[in-house]
């Protein structure tokens, strides 16, 4: 193997670990600060929470004009054409544009907050569910605290801005123990925060004040982190910052940076408008949004468990084959796609085998919420996996592809979000966004093919779904020997459930791997990279695999 190649293995085989290890931490962040939001707050409080971070994740798609997907690609670029002069002249014209647009924002929001306020009430008088008191509840605290359900919307967009910029940096250079320690941070802070201010009876205001502060300390640390790797690039290039051509500091956006960004924000906004973020416009009362969020949460927070070990490496490892730097581009998709496989195929089955007895865990009331994630598990799941030839083609600018292809998800959800829900309720509003994005997925994975020459691990997607299989059987066997948790189950009945559950999901994982085993294990080249990746009970792994 070539120096360049072995570099780039190791580069990306470190940013695999690291992500790999950050993991179980996420996780048990976000699963404790869900079970506090799902049984501390009301149905209603949270879907009233739920329609906040919506309405800011709408938004900031918007502000971020495609540059949160362009900057991981430009940022090496730029910076090994011109220097760190260039690449700071970079980020500051698109935190220039990106506040200017946050401006706009501010004044928009400011203008019609009654119309949004308004539309909030309607939500929750629409709601033959809440009792009376607990609505009168919630519209006095509209009345009261509109304002600030209002402000919190920027104040997320702002800081959402800075992060992306900072994290794409960190990204860029395989920066992942950075990367990782600044996300761990941003995913476990605003959770304890949001748990504090639970328990200590703050409600909707506590956690509003939670999700403000916790981005503002996110931030800091992200900050510190690139000035720490702009000291460290400065000293293994050679060129202090200050000896730089002033030149450099004249220069405009780098050549077809305009171009990808729009490709990237149309992706971005089609994206958005195939979300729950935006589903959540689609439903008829408060509590509607809470349980399809709730579902949703649960299968996102999965798949992101999951995908954890691709976080930040598809684009920059394109780019850099793409650069010469080592491997091949069928190589590097092959080997990116059946390690997504050998997660998410398992991982997707036992979701929805355990959907019902971990809603029941997490809170009796959300348990009508698991057809949606029986619903929402394959779509996303498989678009997931679908993507990979997308990061592709972005990478190699293939730009009518994806514009085609984000063309294709605006006219499968228009004519799916207006038939379905009228017909299945939540669930039809899951399916809307969830299929519009498979189609989507469908067309850039053959167009990739037919392009680029990539070609599908077949083969070894064979191999894990007979083992899914295995896998489902057992489970299922096993199943029916989990105890009954009654609707009344106390704190404890539901850790022992929770328990029994890990146990099993334990049991399913190991019966998968055993079978993979049987029927051939990983292909040579991905054992081959193993062997040259510093793991933990790596021994152990290799024989099991």
């Amino acid at each position: 193997m070539a120096t360049s190649d072995r570099s780039l293995a190791s580069q990306v085989s470190k940013a695999v670990v690291w992500n790999t290890l950050f993991a179980p931490l996420r996780l048990v962040a976000e699963v404790v600060a869900t079970l506090a939001k799902l049984n501390q707050l009301s149905l209603a409080s949270f879907g009233l929470l739920a329609m906040v971070s919506g309405a800011s994740k709408i938004l900031g798609t918007g502000i971020d004009l495609g540059t949160t997907r362009a900057l991981p690609k430009y940022i090496p670029e730029t910076d090994r054409a011109g220097g760190a002069l260039a690449t700071l002249r970079l980020l500051q014209l698109v935190l220039a544009a990106q506040l200017t647009l946050l401006l706009l924002v501010v004044i928009g929001l400011a203008l019609f907050q009654p119309a949004f306020l308004d539309y909030l009430r309607s939500l929750i008088m629409d709601d033959q569910r809440l009792t009376p008191p607990s609505r009168d509840q919630l519209l006095t605290f509209i009345q009261s605290h509109g304002w600030l359900l209002v402000a919190t919307v920027p104040s997320l967009l702002f800081f959402g801005i800075c992060y992306d910029m900072l994290m794409a940096y960190l990204s860029s250079f395989f920066k992942q123990r950075a990367w990782n320690s600044v996300d761990l941070t941003a995913r476990v802070l605003p959770q304890l925060l949001i748990v504090g201010a639970i328990l200590v009876g703050w409600d909707i205001l506590g956690v509003l004040g939670a999700m403000v502060l916790a981005p503002a300390i996110v931030v800091s640390l992200a900050t510190w982190q690139v000035i720490r790797l702009r000291r460290e690039l400065r000293t293994t290039q050679g060129i202090p910052i200050s000896t730089a051509p002033l030149v450099e500091w004249r220069r405009w956006l780098p050549p077809g940076f305009l171009r990808y960004s729009a490709v990237s924000f149309l992706m971005t906004a089609t994206d958005m408008v195939a979300s729950v973020n935006f589903a959540l416009f689609l439903v008829g009362d408060i509590g509607d949004v809470a349980l399809l969020w709730a579902g949703n949460s649960l299968v996102s927070m999965a798949l992101s468990y999951l995908y954890t070990p691709m976080v930040g490496v598809q684009v920059p490892l394109f780019a850099r084959v793409r650069q010469g730097e080592g491997g091949t581009l069928n190589g590097a998709y092959q080997s990116l796609v059946r390690l997504q496989l050998l997660l998410l195929i398992p991982g997707g089955a036992g979701l929805i085998l355990l959907a019902e007895p971990a809603l029941l865990v997490i809170s009796p009331q959300y348990l009508i919420a698991a057809p949606i994630v029986w619903v929402l598990v394959p779509c996303l799941f498989a678009e997931c996996l679908l993507t990979t030839a997308h990061n592709a083609l972005i990478v190699y600018e293939r730009l009518p592809v994806i514009v085609a292809s984000r063309l294709i998800t605006l006219l499968l959800v228009v004519p799916l979000a207006w038939f379905l829900p009228p017909q299945c309720g939540l669930i039809g509003v899951a399916l809307a966004f969830g299929l519009a994005r498979i189609g989507a997925g469908l067309w850039v994975t053959a167009s990739g093919m037919g392009l680029l020459g990539l070609r599908w691990p077949w083969r070894f997607t064979l191999r894990v779904i007979g083992a899914s299989i295995v896998m489902i059987l057992v489970i299922l066997s096993v199943r029916g020997f989990l105890p009954p948790l009654p609707d009344t189950a106390s704190l404890i009945q539901r850790l022992v459930e929770a328990l029994w559950l890990i146990a099993m999901a334990a049991l399913g994982a190991t019966s998968f791997f055993i079978a993979l085993r049987l029927v051939g294990g990983l292909d040579l080249q991905d054992r081959a990279q193993l062997e040259r990746m510093r793991l933990p009970l790596k021994r152990w792994i290799m024989r099991l695999l």
